[in-house]
């Protein structure tokens, strides 16, 4: 075995619909397999710092300025507001009616990128920056 792992057609689709649907619990119950990597049925700082780091990373590489991680960690746990402080459960995400918004900001660095410009996209619709 090489190490690499390949997607199949229905699995392509899967996340395809996943990704055009997050706010859906079905999406969200999907990304949370891949998202609670600890296997413990929630999210804590240390995976929401994992995966945003990896935004950082990509958005730093464009020499796009990101705001500190703590901020963006308070940000989510705010928009949850989950029944337990410091801990994100897949029931906080689909009850917060925000787990598609949540989940964009943690695996996907060009909607990050829109979240934290939609105040000055909504001023000018035309700026994608990003792209």
């Amino acid at each position: 075995e090489t190490g690499e792992r390949e997607m199949d057609y229905k699995t392509f689709l899967d996340f395809v619909l996943a990704m055009e649907n997050k706010n859906t619990h079905e999406a969200i119950q999907y990304f949370w397999k891949l998202i609670d990597i600890h296997q413990r049925n929630c999210l804590d700082s240390f995976t929401i710092n994992y995966f945003f780091r990896a935004i950082v990373r990509l958005l730093g590489d464009k020499n796009i300025d990101v705001p500190p991680v703590d901020d963006v960690k308070d940000e989510i746990f705010d928009m949850v507001k989950s029944e337990k402080p410091g801990i994100i459960t897949m029931q906080d995400l689909v009850q917060c009616r925000q787990g598609g918004t949540v989940l964009s900001m943690l695996i996907d660095a060009a909607a990050f990128w829109r979240y934290d410009h939609r105040e000055s996209l909504l001023m000018d619709p035309e700026d994608d920056s990003f792209g």
